[in-house]
C-alpha cells in the first residue's frame, strides 16, 4: 500500500518534537515559533531582550491556544558563546532538541565606506558567529539524539546567500558564509540521521526592514538591482509555512520567493543537488537560458546604477 505523503518526510511530524529558535521574539522567528506550536511541538524561544521575549510568549499562548508548559524562554545574545552555550544546556535539560533553527540576524545597510566599524562588527558577530555558536554548542547532543530520532539543523539565510543585497555588502558576505557552512556541515553529517536546511527568503515584512537605509540613491539602487518594494514584502507567516514544510521534507535549499527564488536556485545552488530528480533535470535545462538572462539583466542594472548615481550626486 502506498504510504501517505507525510510518512515520506524526513521528519513526519513536529508533534512532540522540541524546536529551539534563535531570534524568536519577532519576524520570521516568531512565525516559525507559532507554526511549530500549531503542529504540536515544544518550543524554546531565544532572544536578546527579555521584555520582547515575554511579549512573544504571551502572544503565542493566546494565538495558538496552547499550554504555557510547551514554551521555554531564554534570554541570550547569540554572539556570546558562553551565554548561548548555557542556553543550549538549559534547553537540553528540559527535553532533547530535535530541530535547531538559527534565525537571529541583523543588517546595517549603507554604502560600504559609510557603515561604521561598530556596525560591521555587529553584523558579523550576530549573523555569522551567532549562527555558528548555537550549532557548535548543540552538535554533540544533536548527534546523540539522531541515534533514535531524525534531527534537523536549520540556517535562516537569505536570497543574499545566493546573490547579493545592494548596499549591504557585509550582510551579503555573512549570508554567503552561512551558505558555505551549511553545505560543508551537510556533508559532515551524512553518516548521521540528520539533515541541514538552508532557508533563503527575500524581503520579509518585519522590523528587519526598518534598518534599510533611507539614502535615496541606495534605495533606488535596491529597487533596480534587488526588486526592493516594501509593499510587496513576503509575509513572515508564509515564509514560516514554506520553511517548516521544507524542514520536514529534509530539503537542503528552501526558497520562499516565487520565481526569483527559483531562478537564483538554478544559478547558485552549488555542488549539492536538489533531492528531486525532476527538479535537477529541469534546472539543468533552464540553466543556460537563465545565465543568458542574467547577462542582459546585469548590463541593464549597471547602466541604471550609473544614471542613479549621477542623478543623486550633481555638483
Amino acid at each position: 500500500m502506498k504510504k501517505p505523503k507525510s510518512d515520506r518526510n524526513f521528519i513526519p511530524s513536529l508533534s512532540g518534537k522540541h524546536v529551539l529558535i534563535t531570534g524568536a521574539s519577532t519576524g520570521i522567528g516568531l512565525s516559525l515559533s507559532k507554526k511549530s506550536l500549531q503542529e504540536g511541538a515544544f518550543v524554546t524561544l531565544v532572544a536578546r531582550k527579555s521584555d520582547k521575549l515575554e511579549e512573544a510568549a504571551r502572544f503565542l499562548i493566546k494565538e495558538v491556544q496552547c499550554s504555557p508548559n510547551r514554551i521555554l524562554t531564554k534570554v541570550s545574545d547569540v554572539g556570546d558563546y558562553a551565554a548561548i552555550a548555557r542556553v543550549i544546556e538549559e534547553a537540553l535539560t528540559w527535553r532533547p532538541i530535535d530541530v535547531l533553527i538559527c534565525n537571529a540576524g541583523i543588517t546595517r545597510s549603507g554604502f560600504f565606506e559609510d557603515v561604521s566599524v561598530e556596525d560591521l562588527n555587529a553584523v558579523v558577530q550576530t549573523n555569522l558567529l551567532g549562527t555558528v555558536y548555537p550549532v557548535h554548542a548543540a552538535l554533540p547532543s544533536l548527534k546523540e539524539r539522531s541515534r533514535s530520532h531524525p534531527v534537523a539543523i536549520v540556517f535562516i539565510g537569505s536570497l543574499a546567500s545566493l546573490a547579493w543585497l545592494y548596499g549591504s555588502s557585509v550582510y551579503t558576505g555573512t549570508k554567503h558564509a552561512v551558505k558555505g557552512i551549511a553545505e560543508s556541515l551537510a556533508m559532515e553529517l551524512v553518516p548521521f540521521n540528520m539533515r541541514v536546511n538552508l532557508v533563503c527568503p527575500g524581503f520579509v515584512e518585519s522590523a528587519f526592514l526598518d534598518d534599510v537605509s533611507t539614502d535615496p540613491e541606495l534605495v533606488e539602487g535596491m529597487r533596480w538591482t534587488c526588486l526592493y518594494d516594501r509593499r510587496r514584502a513576503e509575509s513572515a507567516d508564509e515564509v514560516a509555512k514554506t520553511s517548516i514544510a521544507g524542514i520536514k521534507a529534509g530539503s537542503f535549499l528552501i526558497t520562499t520567493t516565487p520565481y526569483l527564488g527559483s531562478l537564483l536556485a538554478v544559478l547558485t545552488r552549488g555542488f549539492i543537488p536538489s533531492e528531486s530528480f525532476a527538479t535537477n533535470f529541469l534546472e539543468a535545462i533552464a540553466c543556460f537560458t537563465f545565465r543568458l538572462i542574467t547577462v542582459l539583466v546585469t548590463i541593464g542594472m549597471k547602466w541604471q546604477l550609473i544614471k542613479i548615481h549621477r542623478k543623486n550626486n550633481r555638483p
